[in-house]
């Protein structure tokens, strides 16, 4: 069977299959793009489904390694603003709330454009900050998800790239059983 369209909704349902790996298409499946260069339309191949939605464009940015410290906080802030609209009912103020320290002042950064509502080309200023920053960050914006009870989102759209963050306790066994030559 071939399935010819311009439609990404209709592409997207059809070729939906929970079996898939997000790596690869299945042993009796293939993706082909009808390119058309010069006076003469190509098929180009690829192993994985190649249409992807701008809000998966952005989850791939964040499983991006290593990520970009000029855009990766833009690129969040936008997932949690298409994620929390579209869900809605879940206030940015109740998920701040559970957060605190430096913790607390990166989810409110985070969160602040979901409320926003009209954007202009200046609102998308990239600032750059350091791997530990990006971390910090990432570890955030992945809470964010879990105390919202939408972990299984997070888990999902980061597919192999998914790492469990470290309880409280096992983060304090950590860092009590780093030696002081160490640190």
């Amino acid at each position: 069977m071939f399935v010819l369209t311009h439609n990404i909704y209709f592409h997207k349902e059809v070729t939906f299959d929970k079996k898939r790996s997000s790596a690869t298409a299945r042993s009796d499946e293939t993706f082909w793009v009808v390119r058309k260069t010069s006076q003469r339309s190509e098929l180009v191949p690829f192993v994985e489904n190649p249409i992807k939605s701008s809000y998966e464009l952005l989850w791939r940015e964040v499983r991006q390694k290593p990520p970009s410290d000029t855009a990766i906080q833009n690129v969040m802030r936008r997932i949690l603003e298409h994620y929390f609209k579209f869900y809605g009912g879940i206030t940015p103020e109740d998920i701040i709330d559970k957060f605190g320290g430096k913790d607390k002042m990166i989810c409110s950064t985070l969160l602040s454009w979901v409320n926003d509502g009209s954007h202009f080309a200046t609102d998308d200023l990239y600032m750059a900050c350091d791997p530990g920053q990006v971390d910090r960050y990432l570890n955030v914006f992945q809470r964010i998800f879990e105390e919202s009870d939408h972990g299984g989102h997070f888990k999902m759209m980061m597919g192999d790239d998914y790492v469990e963050l470290p309880t409280e306790e096992a983060h304090e066994i950590d860092v009590a059983s780093v030696k002081p030559e160490d640190a």
